[in-house]
């Protein structure tokens, strides 16, 4: 067993290799090998061995003048191209699962395109059936949805511009926000409290909680969310989920990169 157990040791060479790229991200200017092994504090043929490995493969360069190491930016596509093809609904659809399972009740996760939300992955609580969440692929207001909402937090007071022209705000129910000036005072609250909240602004009877996730910019990229009818929820309920969906939303946002 003890044989077995060495056999799937995590790979050091590796580690040692992800640790020194990882480390010269943080090292802003051009370094020399001294310092970047004493910033690291990694023995100096060590750095160099993988400083040699990454130049071969077009990640690091040398200044011909200064000796001095330098990324470049091959990592910027190569992050560009895992950002393209990242799996989100593969990815974090568990997490809606989760959501679902524990308060047996609809859950959601989406994403903005073109101004507007789509519904990405949906999770029905058992016995539970929202008509918002009939199907995946569904497109949603920003200005009345709680995962909506959260992304406009994003949005400068141009780019919020722009979505009144393109859309406006258009009634939904009684509760919906209708005036840029409402939409900015519900921004700003949700920046302070950290999560967003859709009280029946979208559909009559329905309440919808909503934490955002982000990536490595710390910028909001998707949302999550649990939708149930307003009798079923109230403050002390809402407390408890707006809690446990904060904590769902940072492991999935360090999924994608984040760091608190």
């Amino acid at each position: 067993m003890k044989h077995i157990s060495e056999g799937i040791k995590k790979n050091q060479s590796l580690r040692k290799a992800l640790q020194i790229l990882e480390g010269m991200t943080k090292i802003h200017t051009p370094a020399r090998l001294q310092d970047i092994a004493k910033k690291l504090d990694i023995p100096q043929s060590t750095v160099l061995r993988f400083l040699n490995t990454y130049i071969d493969f077009g990640y690091v360069g040398q200044d011909p003048d200064t000796s001095c190491y330098y990324l470049t930016l091959k990592l910027t596509e190569l992050g560009s191209r895992t950002k393209e093809n990242f799996p989100f609904q593969n990815s974090l659809s568990k997490y809606v699962k989760q959501i679902a399972k524990h308060f047996n009740e609809s859950s959601s996760l989406c994403i903005e395109h073109d101004m507007q939300m789509v519904y990405i992955a949906t999770e029905e609580g058992p016995d539970r059936m929202l008509k918002t969440l009939q199907r995946i692929g569904r497109i949603a207001p920003m200005h009345a949805t709680g995962v909506g909402k959260l992304h406009l937090t994003n949005y400068s007071d141009l780019r919020l511009l722009e979505l009144e022209r393109k859309f406006g705000f258009p009634r939904y129910t009684d509760h919906t926000l209708t005036t840029l000036d409402a939409v900015k005072a519900e921004i700003a609250k949700i920046r302070v409290q950290g999560y967003a909240v859709d009280d029946e602004e979208c559909e009559a009877g329905v309440q919808c909680i909503a934490v955002g996730i982000r990536d490595y910019t710390n910028l909001i990229v998707a949302g999550i969310s649990l939708s149930a009818p307003v009798t079923r929820l109230g403050p002390p309920k809402i407390e408890e989920i707006v809690g446990y969906l904060k904590e769902v939303g940072s492991q999935a946002s360090r999924e994608l990169g984040w760091e608190p």
